[in-house]
């Protein structure tokens, strides 16, 4: 694949059109505007995030990137981007006519309208983090060694890079970063075993200038694991801890535990104003208060769920089905089967989207 993202591309250009014609309602009171056959078979490669912007959507399939139209969902173009369909994917960025994406063997900044490549950086190892953005930088980590990057955005060209593990005796991976004002957020799962059976969830705080580190919160129990990037305010930094199924805000200023909340296990979470959603292999979706932790709902998602999201006044969960729910109460307000929707969601504020191993789907985000 390297030659192929050295810029050999086969960028494939199409107009296929997606398989409804129109906004409909779905059979389970949610209204559809498209659905879209999957190029590729399968299903543990759809589990990441898709990213909308500028009035197209990205998902990836298989070792694919594709681009669709958010309005009609006709593939505009796709393209290869990884070796193989494993680790699967974690989470697209698009912004300024370009997608972001941090894979198996590359980070790449690639132009939104044609499929190109615009840079790509090579890594020391699998790259499979959730990134993050600001105004000039790309951030993002390493599976194999606990390596942050700082990437110039118009040229991939490393600004620095920093081992935030040093010393450590087994492996540590970085799962996600986020980024506010002057510093970077990075969580990291840190082994005490060649296997991860014992681990602690470690979060750090960088400063986005040279990448020094700031300060870093560690669990003291060794049965933990921070996955993906952080939600931030400006007081705290939320992280999802899989392992024992809890959501956790570190206070910035204190570097300590603010607030702790039982969500069974988030397999993905959003924040929509002062709301924290996730869903997860409790097979339920939690609605917390972003200030406190407290528990505002919980709603049934079917079965263990693998994505948020939530735009308008509405919040979803992929669990194979795809369900919305009242933002304010957790009641459940419509629901898609048959499409094995297992990706995370992503929204443009009116539509929310989704894939899994039948293809990918558009919905109105509100009735």
């Amino acid at each position: 694949m390297r030659g192929v993202l050295a810029g050999a591309l086969s960028v494939i250009l199409v107009g296929l059109c997606a398989c409804t014609d129109g906004t409909k309602p779905g059979a389970g009171g949610m209204t559809i505007v498209w659905t879209a056959p999957a190029r590729t078979s399968g299903g543990e490669w759809v589990n990441g995030a898709p990213a909308s912007e500028a009035g197209r959507v990205y998902f990836q399939e298989g070792n694919e990137l594709l681009a669709r139209d958010a309005a009609t969902g006709a593939l505009l173009w796709a393209r290869p981007v990884r070796h193989a369909p494993s680790p699967p994917p974690t989470t697209l960025l698009a912004r300024d006519g370009r997608v972001y994406l941090s894979e198996t063997d590359s980070v790449m900044a690639i132009d939104g309208a044609t499929g190109h490549t615009i840079w790509t950086m090579h890594p020391d190892s699998q790259a499979v983090v959730a990134p993050a953005l600001d105004a000039t930088t790309l951030y993002t980590g390493q599976r194999g060694l606990p390596v942050v990057y700082a990437l110039d955005l118009s040229s991939g060209t490393v600004r620095w890079r920093v081992n935030i593990g040093t010393g450590y005796t087994f492996p540590a991976l970085v799962g996600g970063v986020a980024v506010r004002g002057d510093t970077a957020y990075v969580t990291m799962q840190r082994n005490f075993d060649r296997n991860g059976v014992a681990s602690t969830g470690v979060l750090v705080a960088l400063a986005t200038s040279d990448g020094h580190e700031l300060w870093r919160y560690e669990t003291t129990s060794h049965q933990d694991e921070f996955l993906d990037a952080p939600i931030l305010t400006d007081r705290l930094v939320i992280v999802n801890e899989f392992t024992q199924g809890n959501l956790l805000a570190i206070d910035i200023g204190t570097h300590q535990l603010a607030w702790q909340s039982p969500v069974g296990g988030a397999q993905g979470m959003v924040r929509i104003g002062n709301v924290i959603v996730s869903a997860g292999v409790d097979a339920q979706a939690h609605a917390v208060d972003i200030a406190t932790g407290a528990s505002l709902w919980t709603g049934p998602t079917g079965s263990s769920a693998f994505g948020a999201g939530a735009c308008g006044g509405s919040a979803f969960a992929s669990s194979f089905l795809l369900r919305r729910f009242d933002l304010g109460t957790g009641v459940v307000t419509g629901e898609i089967s048959g499409g094995n929707w297992i990706s995370q969601i992503a929204t443009d504020g009116t539509r929310a989207f989704v894939a899994g191993s039948a293809g990918s789907l558009a919905v109105l985000c509100d009735h």
